[in-house]
């Protein structure tokens, strides 16, 4: 058994942007455009870094646990559909 995990870096979304953003995917695309995602699961990803090991899963996370970013705004002013992986993005 494989001790690899897919791995990616993400800012979450505060719960009033993740509830506003389902509305608007259900108002805009057609309910074939995309796997649906929960509210709960949409995030902001920053970097996908695939399949992990746990020793390196560990060493990143410790890396990561000292990055220090002050807060910003993101203007979310584009949006597609990949038909392949079946994303919708912003």
């Amino acid at each position: 058994m494989s001790d690899q995990k897919r791995l990616f870096f993400a800012l979450p979304l505060p719960a009033d942007l993740q509830q506003r953003i389902i509305e608007w995917r259900a108002a805009s695309f057609a309910p074939d455009a995309g796997r649906p995602i929960a509210a709960a699961n949409l995030h902001i990803t920053l970097a996908f870094l695939g399949d992990v090991s746990a020793q390196k899963q560990r060493t990143l996370s410790t890396l990561a646990g000292r990055i220090q970013q002050p807060g910003f705004t993101l203007a979310l002013d584009d949006a597609g559909h990949w038909p392949r992986s079946q994303v919708v993005w912003l």
